[in-house]
């Protein structure tokens, strides 16, 4: 019988989001750190979302703005 730490360690094979998550929920706390550990150790790409884009710069959204994740105020008042 395959343990749920040694499915997830496989190589080749394909799980589904969901079917993953089933097996990280059946695992203990130790076992959760040593998979963590070893997803950390072995570069693992299945979890890398390469989609995300960093904003970097000014953002706006009507009278807001925003500069690096900080709203900036601005006073106009001469």
């Amino acid at each position: 019988m395959i343990t749920a730490l040694e499915e997830l360690k496989m190589k080749n094979i394909y799980l589904t989001p969901k079917r993953k998550t089933e097996l990280i929920k059946s695992l203990s706390l130790d076992e959760k750190l040593y998979y963590g550990s070893w997803l950390n150790d072995s570069n693992n790409e299945t979890f890398v979302n390469t989609d995300v884009k960093e904003i970097d710069g000014e953002l706006s959204f009507g009278a807001k703005t925003f500069e690096d994740g900080v709203e900036v105020f601005t006073n106009n008042k001469y």
